[in-house]
């Protein structure tokens, strides 16, 4: 395949000038008929890996999802940018569902989304096989492994679907799975000598950051009150947790609705949907929300509690700035979370299981604890070299820190250690340390252990952020298990061996600790841009992001594009969004400005004197289009519009009849029906003449 093929495709439907290597890479192997095994992190384009091909190909390709929200995201997203797709969800009545059946077999879909119960029913087999199907796609395939962190049982039988369309390549996309994991997905899916494509782990706009666990919920508040103009997510460990937070946030002001498994589907769903539409700033959720989630513009993602593995906190994380735009994602972390974890971990009926997760939880322990780059250690784990230097913009790199002689500190902590009779763990060495006089020291008659209150000097956190340092030099070890306790290192063997005649321990401490991002004032421009496509959003049913990101619209505030042309060199823009809403935004983004004193009003003005739409345009320097655009709008704010002379009335009483058989005014549905002898300007001013019409 020539990749020059799949980039006019990525320009003419999505937008974008380039693809990113190991999206080249896998869209050539499939185009080539081999399987792939795609690691790819959130955010960094996996869905455009089998799209690309399924527009190349000129047949269907059949995607796996594991949630309908996701499925109903991911097509009304390609309808928007012109892509034929649909999906068949047990939500859909019977005649929808008919239709979506009759159109694959027509061949009219160049993608279809089922979920993986449906993807292995015999009479599913049935359907596809009237079908010219070219790729299978396995979505989120980390549910399919015993390894994962998300296994859905269903996914184990798609192989049988696999082996019944085998002459289809497969791609398996997931954006996190270890080499365990990835072994796993390989297996059970049967995958012929896939071959492998790993994408970077490396979110370089993501700032992430661990606090302490202290007044948490006035911090939120006051991160909340910096960022009023922003989206974001809070996840909580418990139900309960979920409630009371949103409750809080609420009752202060702050727009924001809890989720979790507890409450009804619709309710989830409601929920979800004002989400996505902007119609609610911060949803406070358990793990049960964020997969089926494709919005672009979640600016933090916080962690009131402490996620199980690295696995879930970088998938959940990975919600945030998919836009590329900068975000913010917060952990508070307390020792006790390790507790509360550890309590689920021991649920786990496998022993082997348990061990996993344990050692996926002690990563986690290590995460919050080290102060190391927040970005390096993510990368590390999943295998990837971290960038030199450090990310630059996590609360580590942010912080200077300062390296001192830790000599005396560590001495006291192993000496501490090696006089206990029965191993303990972190908190109880730190409380022998600091010389507490808790229930359990006097218990075990430990205020004469070597050591015992020479650490008084030190905070708790100072003493953990000590502790974790030592383990990383090899000075102590931790070992892993639900009760993970330290013994001596070799280094600290040695270190205690050698008296006097040894060497310095040195240790860093943090010097300050720097603010979160501030929110940016905001381009007034972008504002108005940003309440049009809500405008459109809501009167076409749809979630604003599906018509252009943030990041498109502030592109479009800054360069203020006034022709086809330029419109469509912005980023995020393809043929069918130009076509559908181009004529809307460069009107509202023309040097006059719009409203009633603005462009829209010029041209209404010329247009009543009698000019045509090709001589206004000419006179304005702007396209008919636009012109037309304009037009809509004056008849929006109340106008009175005479459009005879644009559209024929036997050409109105069409688009009307299109109107009342189809429910609805969507530009692009109306468009599909009435077909190409009608433009968007035709459908808009017509529709927006019965709007007013009607609400006289």
């Amino acid at each position: 395949m020539p990749l020059t093929d799949a980039t006019t495709v990525l320009r003419q439907y999505f937008g974008y000038e380039s693809l990113y290597p190991y999206q080249e890479e896998i869209i050539r192997a499939l185009t080539d008929g081999e399987d792939v095994l795609g690691v790819i992190a959130t955010g960094g384009g996996k869905s455009l890996c089998y799209q690309i091909p399924a527009l190349l190909s000129g047949g269907m390709t059949v995607v796996i999802s594991p949630l309908i929200a996701l499925m109903k995201d991911q097509v009304d997203t390609l309808r928007e940018c012109g892509v034929p797709a649909a999906c068949i969800t047990s939500l859909q009545d019977y005649s929808e569902r008919r239709e979506t059946e009759a159109a694959i077999i027509r061949g009219d879909l160049r993608v279809l989304y089922v979920s993986p119960e449906r993807a292995v029913k015999t009479e599913f087999f049935s359907l596809l096989k009237k079908a010219q199907i070219t790729l299978i796609a396995v979505d989120e395939a980390h549910c399919i492994s015993q390894w994962g962190h998300e296994f859905r049982p269903e996914y184990r039988e798609l192989s049988r679907l696999i082996r019944e369309f085998s002459h289809a390549p497969v791609v398996a996309l997931t954006a996190t799975a270890t080499p365990a994991v990835q072994n796993d997905i390989i297996a059970q899916l049967h995958l012929r000598r896939p071959r492998r494509v790993t994408g970077s782990f490396y979110r370089e706009n993501l700032r992430y950051e661990v606090r302490p666990k202290k007044d948490t919920k006035g911090a939120i508040l006051s991160y909340l009150r910096n960022h009023r103009n922003q989206a974001g997510i809070i996840y909580c460990l418990s139900r309960k947790g979920v409630e009371e937070l949103s409750d809080t946030l609420r009752r202060t002001g702050i727009r924001a609705l809890p989720y979790h498994a507890g409450l009804t589907r619709k309710v989830r769903e409601e929920t979800q949907e004002a989400f996505v539409r902007d119609r609610v700033q911060v949803i406070v959720a358990t793990v049960a929300f964020g997969m089926g989630i494709d919005k672009p513009d979640v600016r933090f993602v916080i962690h009131y509690d402490l996620p199980r593995s690295p696995e879930h906190y970088y998938q959940e994380t990975g919600r945030a700035g998919r836009d590329g735009d900068p975000a913010d994602c917060i952990l508070f972390y307390s020792p006790g979370d390790l507790h509360r974890q550890a309590f689920f971990i021991r649920q786990e009926s496998s022993a082997a299981r348990q061990r996993a997760e344990y050692a996926k939880l002690e990563e986690m322990a290590t995460y919050c604890e080290e102060q190391r780059c927040r970005q390096a250690m993510i990368l590390q784990y999943f295998g990837e070299e971290p960038p030199v230097g450090g990310c630059g913009v996590c609360d580590v790199c942010c912080s200077p820190r300062e390296r001192f002689d830790g000599t005396t500190i560590a001495r006291a902590a192993i000496t501490c250690v090696q006089g206990l009779e029965i191993p303990c763990g972190s908190s109880h060495l730190i409380d022998l340390l600091r010389g507490a006089n808790t229930k359990k020291i006097r218990e075990m008659g430990q205020k004469d252990t070597t050591g015992y209150g020479t650490g008084k000097g030190h905070s708790k956190d100072d003493w953990r952020s000590f502790i974790r340092e030592l383990i990383r030099l090899g000075y102590l070890e931790r070992e892993s298990g639900a009760y993970p306790v330290l013994t001596v290192g070799e280094a600290g063997r040695e270190l205690i061996a050698a008296g006097e005649t040894a060497g310095s321990v040195f240790l860093t401490r943090t010097k300050k600790v720097p603010g979160t991002r501030k929110e940016e004032p905001t381009d007034p421009l972008f504002l108005r841009l940003k309440a049009l496509r809500r405008e459109i959003a809501d009167r076409e049913g749809i979630a604003p992001y599906m018509i252009f990101s943030d990041a498109t619209l502030r592109a479009m505030a800054t360069t203020r594009p006034e022709t086809d042309a330029a419109f469509l060199s912005i980023k995020g823009v393809g043929a069918a969004k130009l076509e559908r809403f181009g004529p809307t935004f460069m009107a509202a983004l023309t040097p006059a400005g719009s409203g009633a004193d603005g462009s829209a009003t010029e041209t209404l003005r010329l247009y009543r004197a009698g000019c045509t739409m090709a001589e206004i345009a000419e006179t304005r320097s702007l396209t008919p289009d636009i012109c037309g655009a304009h037009l809509a709008e004056a008849i929006e704010n109340g106008e009175p519009v005479e459009i005879d002379d644009l559209i024929p009335p036997h050409r109105q009483a069409a688009i009307r009849e299109a109107v009342a058989q189809e429910g609805t005014r969507d530009l692009r549905r109306l468009k599909v029906v009435l077909g190409e002898r009608f433009t968007y300007t035709d459908i808009r001013l017509t529709c927006a003449v019965d709007r007013q019409n009607n609400q006289k």
